[in-house]
């Protein structure tokens, strides 16, 4: 997948499991508009503020992969 300012790989594994802790994160604008789409779509989102100067939440793809979505003040 590729947009203006960036690129994401994404490869197969065969004896592949998804990750519960580790996972990718990506800032983005529109946070709070993003999550209301997931989670009208039936992503679930879970809301964090456990980092400081930042707005952020997780959720999880459709092969149970976690990511994260946040917004820095």
């Amino acid at each position: 997948f590729q947009g203006a300012a960036f690129q994401v790989h994404l490869g197969v594994e065969a004896d592949f499991r998804a990750a519960l802790k580790a996972h990718p994160g990506f800032e983005v604008e529109g946070l709070a508009e993003l999550a209301g789409v997931l989670a009208a779509h039936g992503y679930p989102v879970t809301w964090s503020d456990e980092v400081p100067g930042q707005e952020r939440f997780h959720t999880s793809d459709p092969f149970g992969n976690r990511l994260e979505f946040l917004r820095r003040h």
